[in-house]
């Protein structure tokens, strides 16, 4: 603990440095709502000179953030904003020659930013240049709106109601957008942050309103512009959602011959504005069918994988739900929610009742959330009904860093039997976090102790670490360690290993040429090692790699690495239940590898990966490769092929393991989408179809028609198939 409070008193000496000149844009209220049609004809524009300006091909003196950060935009941008008593507009207008042939991948919502023409803009409501929120669109108004989270990461799971048109003119295009104050949440301050960001692929720029330096991400908070209202933006006033549903589903599990199963469901969430800046979120009856299906992966590691949530319900403020500790060590997971184990050790799913989630700002710099989850008991696994909750409290400190406490509890609310129930009666977890975000942004950091509490308690119960990071334009370096005591025991976390002592080092240098047809290129070197809680070294790996970004978007990359690893208990790396290699034994092996993609703005684009060397006590082959084509902006396919030879030496297994996986996308219109994904696993021995109709008639309103049928791949008999239907709808109390 003196350990961890001196290092952390440390770097709360703060690295502090002259920030940037902060450029500034007014918006001003208008009396007559704007109408959003993608036309300049409203008196919120007309009023400003917005047609003179175009004419004048007036714009905005963007900057460059790729291919450099030191020139002017090749094609200028101009945007303004303004705002009623409902809505905060925003008229953005792109200068572009070829306006009428922009490069868009499809017509599906949540598009990659990197990946299209489109502008994005950057709201930051609470002024603390850390939490936000992004609304993106393209020239044929596809949309794409997320949440900005620690500082320029965008989740865009998030969905909320918002609205946007563009049109497509002679030498450029304009994208009006309408924002409800309902729809965000913000601090009734006479300034907020604000960027907004474009991607012209056809020129290869990417640029911004407020300058961003090339080494950082050009969403990052901390470098956006002030956004100067002309009076306290209005209070959002009554701020209720409903969105129920209603979910049908026939199934049936042939592998146990079983009869078809049909069930019909119904269920609701609720949104309830309490203050402009503080939410509660409300489920009764959640059903997740619709969700899409996780892309699967070959697993020759010992551990277990980490799949990312994409259920709606848990992912507004997720970052201040599921970020405490770092990735191995979280104390929150929520897809531990709703599961558990059946009697043959698989994951099954357990109904979840409802639940409720209170998140958001407390005046200028306060946080606060509160989550509890109710989910039904399963008399045929033994496993009493359960009651999930989470409670978080941060509080800013210096300009961009915080300090957060959080506790997590599981609790069996309906104990069974002591001798049947396969879970304890609770189990809890609590601790601190600092996370540090210096004002110039070249440091980052996370430092946290945690500790953990159940019926059994017993030393060892805590985990505690701490990572730093410092970039600047040539360099960067990071550096972590961990400490996971043997009986730290967070349940509804995701914790792969205990009893173990982490720590790593990773370095990046680059070199800009100022010709020719490099971007950037440079060395990169990680180290890291898994030692016990007594220090006796358990694995180490090195990794070297030379990377080359192409100004063409194309990326090419060279690497070795070396690993060694003591095995404390038999492992098959193959997982085919073969012979295991004996454990307290030393396996060392080293490997070479190549990355390559071509140019992803082109209609056909592929990549190829290869690595080779020794593995464990034998050799490892790995290839890799992918196909992506489309037929812009109807149609598109990707083909994901990774094949796997591994070699070991007699008795043990041997294997080659394929994984193939490919994605179909119709987008028939910005609201009707069919995706289609199949994947052939033959490690799990496993061939999944999953097909998904999405119908949007309506902002956050959606027709879903999902098929799902699974075959093993041995002789491709059929275990599984479904079908649901479900229909959701958006009301505004």
């Amino acid at each position: 603990m003196s350990r961890f409070v001196l290092t952390v008193s440390t770097l709360f000496i703060s690295l502090f440095s002259l920030a940037q000149e902060v450029r500034e844009i007014s918006i001003k209220q208008t009396v007559n709502p704007v109408v959003i049609d993608g036309k300049i004809n409203d008196d919120a524009w007309l009023s400003i000179g917005v047609l003179e300006d175009i004419k004048n091909k007036t714009g905005e003196n963007f900057t460059q953030t790729f291919p450099t950060d030191s020139l002017s935009s090749l094609e200028d941008t101009y945007f303004r904003m303004s705002y009623d008593d409902n809505f905060i507009y925003a008229l953005i207008i792109s200068y572009d020659q070829k306006a009428s042939e922009p490069i868009i991948q499809s017509l599906r919502r949540d598009f990659r930013f990197q990946n299209n023409d489109n502008v994005s803009l950057y709201l930051d409501p609470y002024n603390d240049q850390t939490n936000g929120f992004t609304f993106q669109v393209t020239p044929l108004n596809v949309q794409r709106e997320g949440l900005v989270i620690f500082g320029g990461s965008v989740a865009d799971d998030w969905d909320n109601k918002w609205y946007s048109e563009t049109s497509i003119e002679d030498g450029y295009w304009v994208a009006e957008m309408a924002i409800p104050f309902t729809s965000i949440r913000y601090n009734e301050t006479p300034f907020w942050g604000v960027q907004v960001l474009r991607n012209n692929l056809k020129v290869n720029e990417r640029s911004a309103w407020s300058e961003v330096p090339l080494q950082y991400r050009s969403s990052d908070l901390v470098y956006a512009g002030k956004l100067n209202w002309d009076s306290p933006p209005p209070a959002a006033g009554t701020n209720i959602s409903l969105i129920p549903y209603a979910a049908y589903s026939q199934s049936r599990d042939f592998e146990t011959e079983g009869q078809y199963s049909n069930s019909a469901t119904v269920g609701f969430d609720a949104k309830i504005g309490i203050t402009n800046s503080l939410n509660l979120d409300l489920t009764v009856n959640p059903d997740f069918s619709q969700v899409e299906v996780d892309q699967q992966v070959t697993n020759l590691n010992r551990f277990e994988i980490f799949f990312p949530e994409r259920r709606q319900f848990f992912l507004e403020n997720q970052d201040l739900f599921a970020q405490n500790g770092f990735p191995p060590a979280r104390p929150f997971f929520s897809r531990r929610i709703g599961i558990a184990k059946d009697n043959d050790g698989n994951n099954v799913q357990i109904p979840i009742i409802g639940g409720a989630r209170l998140s958001g700002k407390i005046g200028k710099d306060w946080r606060v959330g509160v989550l509890s989850m109710q989910t039904q008991k399963d008399e045929s696994i033994f496993t009493p009904g359960q009651n999930y909750s989470l409670g978080v409290v941060q509080r800013q400190i210096f300009a961009r860093s915080n300090i957060s406490a959080v506790v997590v509890n599981r609790q069996s609310n309906i104990p069974l039997n002591s001798d049947s129930s396969s879970v304890s009666e609770f189990n809890r977890v609590y601790g601190l976090d600092y996370n540090l975000a210096s004002p110039d942004n070249k440091w980052q950091g996370n430092f946290f102790l945690h500790n953990s509490q159940d019926p059994t308690r017993k030393a060892g119960n805590f985990s505690s670490g701490g990572f730093l990071q410092y970039q600047v334009r040539d360099f960067s370096i990071n550096y972590f360690q961990i400490l996971v005591g043997k009986n730290f025991n967070a349940e509804v976390g995701f914790v792969p290993r205990q009893g173990v002592y982490q720590q790593g080092v990773e370095t990046r240098y680059n070199f800009y040429p100022s010709g020719g047809l490099i971007q950037r290129h440079g060395p990169q070197i990680s180290a890291s090692r898994v030692m016990t809680e007594d220090f006796d070294v358990l694995d180490t790996e090195v990794n070297l790699e030379w990377g080359l970004n192409f100004l063409n978007t194309a990326y090419v990359e060279f690497g070795a690495n070396y690993n060694s690893v003591f095995l404390l208990n038999s492992f098959d790396p193959t997982r085919t239940d073969g012979e295991e290699l004996p454990s307290d034994q030393i396996y060392e092996w080293v490997n070479f590898r190549f990355f390559g993609r071509t140019d992803r703005r082109k209609l056909f684009s592929t990549g190829l990966s290869a690595s080779y060397g020794s593995f464990y006590n034998g050799y490892r082959t790995r290839l890799r490769h992918s196909i992506d084509y489309r037929l812009q902006p109807y149609f598109s396919i990707s083909i994901d092929t990774e094949y796997n030879r591994v070699d070991l030496p007699a008795p043990f297994s041997s294997a080659d393991l394929w994984l193939i996986g490919t994605r179909t996308d119709f987008t028939f219109t910005t609201k009707l989408f069919w995706t289609t994904f199949i994947q052939y696993n033959t490690q799990i021995e496993n061939l999944g179809l999953n097909t998904r109709l999405q119908w949007r008639f309506k902002p956050v309103s959606d027709l879903f028609i999902v098929y799902t049928d699974n075959y093993d791949t041995v002789n491709f008999g059929v275990k599984n198939r479904a079908l649901v239907v479900k229909l959701s709808y958006w009301f505004n109390l």
